[in-house]
This record gives structure tokens, C-alpha cells and sequence, in this order.
């Protein structure tokens, strides 16, 4: 089978890292090309070119809050699915896969109206009503929709085909990659200056929907209960978001937050989950959340809001905490106990590694798409 795998997203993020890995997976079943935006998308290209991943880069505009950009994106709409249309009709595609959510919509325009087998991915539980809506009249274009969480197909379930496929599949974690027994060079003068510390730890680009405002709020409340610990966000700061760091360093200010640290993004995070202590989401919406994921695979304890299908493989109690959304005393509580404990935080982090390892495993997302190719052609 021949996949075309289209993101209207240059930006490396959580989609991009997911489609890299199912198709290095499946480079020996299925052949896949991955068509990603020229603009913003360098770091995305970077990792298909060390990866050996076959791609096509092309004018392909975003919806963003930027007025300029998004009435860019307006009028260039019907051009760029007009050349879309081109290229898959010139291609012997069997499947045009869209990645990268429900607001994608010129792939599956394109991909129908090209011929094509359309199987359409959906990574979130909220957009905005507009995205909704437009989603709702084209979610008919597709042919089937693969799911990346249980809570994303309660959330889309009712704008789409009962009578279409649907699969359920979480993001994938490569767990000989993201190995806690591995050891790594890099970070280490980093990783040094946090000697004695208990490091409580996330991975997360910076932007509101992380609710990065509530690790830091969580912090101010632990650090009133312990003195050694230290607080670390690992996440690319974009231009569109700097008024939203700047409101966390001037909250970090005026709750007297000083022991928080942004460190920036990382094209490994394994180095610093390596050294982590805690693992924290504090989120206040995600579907299938990969760096929870990779902190699993990592064997660390997670403390997470209920978001996404979290609760599915972070068990409460088991391997790690789950506090309601936004609820920052609760997760500082929990925080303070696997402080206290750390019988239990080894405990946890075990458990953590034995479930990614049973549950969300790159062989099983590779094995589960290949089936949905496969259901959705023949």
C-alpha cells in the first residue's frame, strides 16, 4: 500500500513525532510519504532526514490566531487544495491520511476529489465551534477515522458516519528507545547543577492549553512543604506565545517561584526524563498525551490531570496520581506524597515502564494501522 500522509502543521509537535514513528515502523509494510508545509516546518524535516523517511515539502498554509496569517490561509485555500488535488491524482496513493487533527481540512477535500481512500485522524477533545461546525459538514469526506482516544471519539462521535470504520489508537511510544537503562552523554552540566534535588518534571511547548500556570501553582503550594525540590519545563517557546510566558514568569514572581526552570525545547528529551524524579501533566485538555507516554516508558511516577485517556494507563494509586482538571492543591498533594516516599516512587516508575510497555508500544500502533489501511482499501 502506498500512503500519503499530509499535515497542514509544519511546526514539530506531538502529530509530526507520532507519523515519524508509525512510518519508520512500517517502512518494510507500507509504503508512506509524508507532505508537510515548507514554512515552520525545519526541525519536522530534520527528523524525516536522520530518519530516512521519504517527504515532499509544499505551500501549505495554517489556521492561526495571526490575522495576517489566517486571511492568508482564506485565500489561498482553493489554490492549495487545487494543487493537492493534483498531486494525488498524479500519485497511485491507495489511502491520503490526514494527520495532525480535526481542523485539517484540505486533505480530505483534496483526497476525495482526487479518488482517493480518505482516513482522517483526531488527536484532541475540544476545538473552538467553527472548527467543530466545518468539521461536522466534511467529516463525510472521509472514509474512516482512526481516533487517538477514547475520549476524542466521544467528543467527535456524534458530527461523524456511524455507518464509516472507526479505529481507536493511542500515540506511540518506542520503548527500546525511550529506555531508562540507556545512558546518554548529553545534559550533563545541565543535569548537574540539579544534584540533590528532587527534579519534578514536564514536557511541554509552551501554550495555554498545558496549563502550565497549574504546575506552577502546584509548585508554590510543594514548595511551602519541602525545600529540595526543583521545578522543570522542557518546551520550545514560540513567537505566538510569548505574552503567555511572560504571564508564567510574572505568576512565578508573584508566588515567589524561584526554583523553576525553562529549560527550552529538546530534539531528545530522554537525557532529562532520565534524571526527573516526578513526571507532571498538568494539561487542561489532551487526548493521547505522548510525553506522558515517554515518561512511562521511562519508569517514572506521573501525576496527571484527568485529561485525554490519562486514567486508562496512569492508574490512580498504581503507578501514579490523577487530580481533576485545573485542581492544583490536590496534584500538590500527591507531589508531597511520592516526595515522602520514595519506595513508592521507584514502585510507581516500574509500573509506569510494564504498562507503556504492554499498552502503548510502537509495534502495536504500527500493527493496528496497518489494519485500518487495510480495512479502509479493501
Amino acid at each position: 500500500m502506498r500512503i500519503a500522509n499530509i499535515f497542514e502543521e509544519g511546526k514539530l509537535g506531538g502529530p509530526q513525532v507520532y507519523i515519524i514513528r508509525l512510518a519508520s515502523s512500517l517502512r518494510d509494510k507500507v509504503d508512506m510519504t509524508l507532505i508537510i508545509p515548507d514554512e515552520n516546518s525545519d526541525s519536522f524535516r530534520a527528523q524525516c532526514d536522520a530518519t530516512g523517511l521519504e517527504y515532499k515539502t509544499m505551500k501549505i498554509s495554517r489556521i492561526t490566531k495571526e490575522w495576517k496569517v489566517a486571511v492568508r490561509y482564506l485565500m489561498l485555500f482553493p489554490w492549495e487544495v487545487m494543487r493537492l488535488i493534483k498531486l494525488f491524482g498524479k500519485s497511485n496513493y491507495d489511502v491520503v491520511y490526514i494527520c495532525g487533527g480535526s481542523w485539517q481540512y484540505k486533505g480530505a477535500i483534496a483526497g476525495k476529489l482526487a479518488g482517493k481512500k480518505v482516513l482522517w485522524h483526531i488527536n484532541d477533545t475540544f476545538v473552538p465551534w467553527v472548527f467543530r461546525k466545518m468539521f461536522s459538514l466534511l467529516s463525510p469526506l472521509a472514509d474512516g477515522y482512526v481516533y487517538a482516544s477514547e475520549r476524542s471519539r466521544s467528543y467527535y462521535s456524534p458530527l461523524v458516519n456511524k455507518d464509516k470504520p472507526e479505529f481507536v489508537i493511542p500515540a506511540p511510544v518506542d520503548t527500546t528507545f525511550f529506555d531508562p537503562h540507556l545512558q546518554h552523554s548529553r545534559e550533563e552540566q545541565l543535569v548537574r547543577q540539579w544534584s540533590g534535588k528532587i527534579v519534578v518534571g514536564t514536557v511541554a511547548n509552551i501554550n495555554p492549553i498545558k496549563g502550565l500556570e497549574i504546575f506552577i501553582r502546584m509548585a508554590a503550594a510543594s514548595n511551602i512543604q519541602a525545600d529540595n525540590l526543583h521545578f522543570v519545563v522542557v518546551g520550545e517557546i514560540y513567537k505566538v506565545q510569548r505574552l503567555y510566558f511572560l504571564q508564567l514568569q510574572q505568576l512565578c514572581n508573584r508566588l515567589g517561584v524561584g526554583n523553576i526552570e525553562f529549560v527550552g525545547g529538546r530534539s531528545d528529551v530522554r537525557p532529562l526524563l532520565q534524571r526527573f524524579d516526578i513526571y507532571v501533566c498538568s494539561s487542561w485538555a489532551e487526548s493521547s498525551p505522548l510525553s506522558v507516554w515517554e515518561a512511562m516508558a521511562m519508569e517514572k511516577p506521573i501525576i496527571s490531570t484527568n485529561v485525554g485517556d490519562v486514567s486508562l494507563h496512569v492508574r490512580d494509586g498504581h503507578n501514579g496520581f490523577i487530580a481533576d482538571v485545573g485542581d492544583s492543591v490536590v496534584m500538590s498533594e500527591r507531589l508531597i506524597t511520592l516526595v515522602n516516599e520514595e519506595g513508592m516512587r521507584r514502585e510507581f516508575g516500574r509500573r509506569s515502564r510494564e504498562i507503556a510497555v504492554r499498552e502503548l508500544n510502537i509495534t502495536q500502533c504500527a500493527k493496528s494501522h496497518l489494519d485500518a489501511y487495510t480495512r479502509i482499501v479493501s
